[in-house]
């Protein structure tokens, strides 16, 4: 919030008694000289401000860890498994009972399930931090994973099997919404510098979207090859982020952007690089 009160107010007269006023009002807190100065240093940084272009991020080697998180976080969003999931919901709640005419209830509550996920994660992302929420989405992700394939594969042995691949269905849902669902895009925000955050973001759009592309094109065909089994490859992508999250990807959580380029660096044993320029460097990740 204290971003958007400085790009706005920094083409405008600013008044020093009305932003105290709009601080206070943002933060409930009668002291906000810190967050005054943690504006003014964020105004005097971003003179002549110049937004990077998409290939000359890919030829700064100084944030070459930090796109290589963006673009792993992007395509594990949609190759994790959760288009699967909604792919197999209809036919799990039919064998679990509940009447064909009742099914798109039933899958419009896993769509609510993950919206409401998606707002507990934005409360509880400043408490627990960006690191634990997402490391801990994608493990619980890939136990479903398991849990999934052995209920289905074992679907007609008990009447209880169907039951449970029905709560490994919304347990699924519930992980990815605490867990990339709503962290990964928070990430791309705090890995990178003004300078840098646009491109940052058109290119874990676009690989995004093209993850997504692939999946609609390819997941049939695994479908048809493995059956349930396909959880299987679902579970190499979720346990294989989770592995570099936790290696690789610092907490960012009240941190500066060098601060964070320096844990990246450091977790691979190199030296602080150059940040994104001079006069450039914020000094603030709060949302």
């Amino acid at each position: 919030m204290r971003r958007i009160v400085v790009l706005r107010k920094s083409q405008l007269p600013v008044s020093c008694v009305f932003l105290s006023t709009a601080l206070r009002q943002l933060h409930g807190a009668e002291d906000c000289h810190a967050a005054l100065e943690d504006i003014a240093k964020e105004k005097n940084n971003l003179a002549g401000f110049q937004a990077k272009k998409p290939w000359e991020l890919f030829a700064d080697r100084s944030v070459r860890w930090q796109l290589l998180t963006i673009v792993l976080l992007n395509m594990a969003q949609q190759l994790n498994g959760i288009n699967a999931i909604y792919f197999y919901a209809d036919y799990v709640f039919k064998q679990s009972g509940i009447p064909a005419d009742k099914i798109p209830y039933a899958t419009v509550g896993t769509g609510a399930c993950e919206c409401i996920t998606a707002l507990t994660c934005g409360l509880l992302i400043e408490y627990l931090g960006r690191k634990v929420l997402i490391t801990g989405g994608y493990i619980l992700m890939s136990i479903c994973c398991i849990l999934f394939t052995l209920t289905l594969t074992f679907q007609d042995v008990s009447p209880v099997f169907p039951y449970l691949s029905m709560a490994c269905v919304f347990a699924f849902i519930l992980s990815f919404g605490l867990g990339p669902g709503g962290v990964t895009n928070i990430l791309t925000t705090e890995l990178f510098t003004q300078a840098s955050r646009p491109a940052a973001f058109i290119i874990s759009g676009s690989v995004n979207w093209l993850s997504f592309f692939f999946v609609g094109l390819v997941f049939p065909f695994i479908v048809i090859g493995l059956q349930q089994y396909c959880f299987l490859v679902f579970l190499v992508v979720c346990s294989s982020v989770a592995l570099y999250i936790f290696l690789v990807v610092p907490e960012t959580k009240n941190k500066t952007f060098v601060e964070i380029q320096n844990d990246f660096q450091s977790s691979k044993n190199t030296k602080l690089g150059n940040s994104d320029g001079a006069g450039t460097i914020l000094l603030s990740t709060s949302i």
